[in-house]
């Protein structure tokens, strides 16, 4: 009867941990992720805002860029 605990508690944080996103971040943003971010959040809500240089040759700025556009998008916001 002591196995069958322990193998709750083993098989349900299994399934817990199966549960979590992926999309989350663990480590803190970069300023350039926090930059672009901002920026992408500036083009979905109406006025075009993306440093073309950044964009190509910063993976942070880009995936800040896109996460902050998408976030922002009135679109994607209305209930």
């Amino acid at each position: 009867m002591t196995k069958l605990p322990l193998f709750l508690l083993i098989s349900s944080s299994i399934f817990f941990a199966a549960c979590t996103s992926s999309d989350v971040p663990m480590t803190p943003k970069s300023p350039m992720y926090k930059l672009g971010q901002k920026d992408g959040c500036e083009t979905a809500t109406g006025a075009y805002t993306k440093n073309s240089e950044n964009f190509r040759n910063n993976k942070e700025y880009e995936d800040g860029w896109y996460e902050g556009r998408r976030n922002c998008n009135p679109v994607h916001n209305a209930k």
